[in-house]
């Protein structure tokens, strides 16, 4: 695995995925805070939102950290494949503990079609970063 290449895509995909996450909250595409469970949690309650939204980054690089190396073993799939697969449960699962739907219909009601293509973006992004660098690797080395 090429380190550079899983931090720099990890850095960019988390500033990428912070400065959407604003967009879609300022032009109310998403009804919750992207930095709202600092609040549910009881974490930095006090601080600016730009520590908060640094925080946001931070964790968000970490993840993204671990899916490009999870993602690196899926080389025989597709990326666009993953990804849509992948985005479909990230969102799934965040507006499923955001909203807590009463029932399975509700909860596709309640999903945020630009959240979804936001996702699905930004995880073909990294799920093609990963497994183009797999293959590329092998081939650098002949």
């Amino acid at each position: 695995m090429h380190i550079p290449t899983l931090l720099w895509t990890s850095l960019f995909a988390a500033l990428l995925t912070a400065l959407s996450l604003k967009f879609l909250k300022v032009f109310h595409f998403v009804k919750w805070s992207p930095i709202g469970w600092f609040r549910k949690w009881n974490i930095l309650a006090t601080d600016s939102p730009i520590v908060k939204w640094v925080v946001l980054i931070i964790v968000l690089s970490l993840l993204f950290m671990v899916l490009y190396s999870v993602l690196h073993f899926t080389a025989g799939i597709p990326p666009s494949i993953t990804s849509i697969l992948l985005a479909i449960i990230i969102v799934c699962a965040v507006e499923w503990t955001i909203s807590r739907p009463a029932s399975f219909g509700s909860a596709f009601k309640s999903v945020s079609i630009p959240f979804l293509c936001l996702a699905a973006i930004i995880s073909r992004f990294v799920a093609g970063t990963a497994i183009f660098m797999k293959n590329e690797l092998p081939k650098n080395a002949k």
